[in-house]
């Protein structure tokens, strides 16, 4: 075994770049696949921690406006698969009312209420994890705030409205486990009963979320039907326990996945150069094993060397890359912590990652082993006689008439004769682009104001949301009488919001949001088939039809107000709002039923879209306005911030990658050009001639490798985005690209960073001389 070490460790020396490259390629595979391992071990412990703690409801209905409580207690008397039932009341506040310094609360997509804490579940927690303690005069700020807008313990917050003020100094930053992420459109701040009651004198409008906790088994659906058939208050909208899961992790969960995607390259990576490596070293050594086994090196021994060295190699990037993947993963995990602590199964932090790493490993060996047992194949005489490494290579001619571009020309004969042993390098230059571009290519997709088409509407400038009120329809027709004399405007359409009762794949009926407007104002782009045209077809949300098992063409049944109807699906379109699940239809509901309405207007070419924004909220003080750019800006914000993340990580790593692949390729083709390029020098061809030429040849191949690696990142990359998105809801997405960093700058950052290498890599040549070869 010393024997075998000693061997090894000599190797080692003796392939010192190598070795190192590929230690490089294996730390950067392991880092990734550990660190987005962590990242997924720390978000399931996290959620899993507040949810224990926090006890989020199964179902929760809101509602505004009057209720009757004994129907309310009735009912949760009625259904024993009921485990827990509670009445929260919150204060909303217009956002216009509510200050932290001197600025107002206005420009906030959130909408934000008061509550005082929970006494049987649904706490809101402290930053310790622990139910929150408000004494009067105090509040409770929800981390995302805290987040957002930088608001710390000790701060002041203000309410005022005409002459009354109230101000709250900030006792504790809150995990909400109901309503944590960016994509909860509600926010809810802590405070002390004896405030509540003060404020709610002069301010504010009641909503009531009427939460339940289900016995084990039981399912939230056919609590959602009683609850509907019975005619509860529902004034508002209902949310599962599993939406509110999903809700609070999507944004951590998609970034851990686009993680190990990379690492998923990266380990392709890793493989491709392991077999390049491996073969190069069994080509340039193929006489000196013949000789081993001559004096009587067993072929065993001989495979155990090599698995030896690339066992230790693989053991070495495997521990480096888990000992990264802690603050790596930590790093793009502090979202994940900020919104909800550590949680208390820790260990999937840590094991996850190792189970990872050991795979890493063995897939090393097992493909090192199917290499060596490959190449390793020749007789002994032939071995010796070095006839296992030769291999035909192709010939150009030198043109009659001369070189008139010289170095361009003899580099391009050699490349054409060669371009076998450039496959590997092409291949890296291929993965290290879409690498570059494939996240950076995501978050501009996702910050483009295209992107609101994911959510479940067309392309506009302003949306205007009417509030649920017991006034809802003499709202909305105050705004749409504006709305038709204001010149600024360009069009504009109303679209009411409804629940209905499809039967779902437990063939049980269940509650969906279905939407009624003029599809043709601004439409969307349908995946499959066309919007609804009249009031006997529907169109039906990607995730919605996926679960229905419902094509386009397909009939199902609804049924509205004790009535089934039946209707047909003319179209699937994407939205990733509402957990995914949404419909669309122009069935003429009645008025007295309408949960809400949204109007989407665009404006006048030249009109300021965030200077009109700040008119109409002066003059539709009851309803909240947000530019289309700010609406996305802010459900997509933490999405988007973790994109930027691991967007810089991703171009770190593959700018990190291009030099060491080239290093090594440069090495690696200069050692078995020794002797051309001592030939070259005798003919009159300079030490800069003969660098140019090897630049020449990698430079080229990486140019085509960048453009195949573009146009992998928009169409492949589409794939990949829309299999991310398909759990939100979006299946389908278009990725949007900016032009210049794209096509332009990135690539040139690319061939430059090249091109620098290739320079610090090529000055071994001045060191090649005829008189050697000669010798040799």
């Amino acid at each position: 075994m010393k024997l075998l070490l000693n061997l090894v460790r000599k190797d080692f020396k003796k392939n010192k770049v190598m070795t190192l490259s590929l230690t490089v390629f294996l730390i950067l595979s392991a880092l990734m696949l550990a660190g987005g391992l962590r990242i997924t071990g720390t978000l399931v412990s996290s959620l899993n921690g507040l949810n224990d703690i926090a006890l989020p409801p199964h179902y929760l209905q809101m509602h505004k406006g009057t209720y009757d409580e004994e129907a309310i207690s009735e009912f949760i008397k009625k259904h024993t698969y009921i485990k827990e039932a509670q009445t929260v009341k919150m204060l909303n506040v217009n956002n216009a009312d509510f200050f932290y310094k001197e600025e107002s609360f206005e420009t906030s997509l959130m909408d934000n209420g008061f509550i005082i804490q929970n006494e049987k579940f649904d706490f809101l927690l402290n930053m310790k994890n622990e139910p929150a303690v408000i004494g009067p005069g105090e509040i409770g700020v929800p981390v995302y705030f805290s987040e957002t807008l930088g608001i710390q313990k000790g701060d002041i917050l203000k309410l005022q409205k005409d002459d009354d003020y109230k101000e709250f100094v900030v006792a504790a930053i809150i995990r909400d486990a109901s309503m944590n992420s960016a994509l909860a459109s509600s926010k809810r701040f802590l405070i002390h009963q004896v405030d509540m009651e003060e404020i709610a004198q002069y301010m504010g409008e009641w909503e009531y979320m009427f939460e339940f906790l289900l016995e084990e088994g039981a399912s939230t659906s056919l609590l959602g039907k009683d609850y509907m058939e019975e005619g509860m208050p529902a004034n508002g909208v209902a949310i599962t326990g599993s939406l509110l899961t999903m809700i609070n992790g999507v944004s951590h969960g998609l970034v851990a996945l686009i993680i190990l995607a990379i690492s998923m390259l990266l380990i392709t990576m890793a493989m491709v150069c392991l077999s390049y490596i491996i073969r190069a070293t069994l080509a340039d050594e193929t006489t000196t094993i013949g000789e081993m086994r001559a004096i009587g090196f067993p072929s065993k021994a001989i495979h155990q060397l090599y698995q030896t060295k690339y066992l230790l190699l693989s053991i070495v990037a495997g521990i480096i890359g888990y000992i990264g993947a802690i603050p790596f993963g930590d790093f793009l995990s502090s979202s994940v912590i900020l919104y909800n602590g550590y949680g208390h199964g820790t260990w999937m932090e840590w094991v996850l990652p190792m189970v990872g790493t050991v795979i890493l490993i063995l897939m090393v060996m097992r493909r090192c082993r199917r290499i060596l047992h490959k190449n390793l194949k020749s007789t002994t005489v032939e071995m010796m006689r070095g006839n296992g490494s030769m291999k035909k290579e192709g010939h150009y001619r030198l043109p009659v008439k001369g070189l008139r571009w010289h170095n361009m020309e003899i580099a391009l004969g050699e490349l054409k004769c060669k371009w076998k042993t450039y496959v590997v390098i092409f291949f890296v230059f291929v993965l290290t682009s879409f690498l570059i571009l494939l996240p950076m290519n995501m978050k501009n997709t996702i910050e483009n104001p295209s992107f609101i088409t994911y959510m479940g509407i067309g392309e506009c400038d302003i949306r205007v949301d009417i509030q649920y009120s017991e006034n809802l329809e003499q709202q909305k027709d105050d705004i749409v009488s504006y709305l038709r004399t204001d010149e600024d405007i360009e069009k504009y359409a109303v679209y009411r919001t409804n629940f209905i009762e499809v039967k779902n794949d437990q063939d049980e009926w269940a509650y969906i949001r279905v939407e009624k407007g003029d599809a043709s104002v601004f439409p969307l782009a349908y995946l499959e088939g066309n919007p609804p045209l009249d009031g006997q077809t529907i169109a039906l949300s990607y995730l919605n039809a996926s679960e229905l098992g419902l094509q386009v063409g397909d009939h199902m049944e609804i049924k509205y107000q004790g009535e089934v109807l039946l209707f047909k699906v003319s179209g699937i379109y994407q939205d990733i709002t509402y957990g995914g699940k949404t419909a669309k239809t122009n069935f003429d509901f009645k008025e007295n039923n309408v949960e809400a309405y949204n109007v989407f207007l665009d404006l006048n070419t030249g009109v300021d879209i965030d200077e009109k924004t700040v008119t109409l909220r002066s003059i539709l003080e009851d309803s909240k306005i947000t530019p289309i750019h700010a609406f996305i800006g802010q459900t997509l914000g933490g999405i988007s911030d973790n994109m930027a993340l691991v967007e810089s990580a991703a171009i770190v790593i593959a700018l990190l990658l291009m030099m060491i692949i080239t290093v090594m390729f440069s090495q690696l083709m200069m050692a078995r050009e020794h002797s051309a390029i001592a030939i070259k020098k005798a003919m009159g061809f300079s030490n800069k001639d003969i660098r140019i030429q090897l630049g020449i040849r990698i430079v080229l191949v990486q140019f085509i490798g960048i453009v195949l690696g573009t146009v992998l990142a928009k169409s492949l990359g589409e794939e990949i985005f829309g299999w991310l998105l398909s759990f939100m809801g979006a299946s389908k997405i278009t990725m949007l690209v900016k032009p210049m960093s794209t096509y332009l700058l990135w690539p040139a950052v690319q061939i430059a960073l090249v091109l620098v290498t290739v320079v610090g890599a090529t000055k071994a040549v001045n060191s090649y001389h005829i008189r050697n070869q000669v010798i040799e």
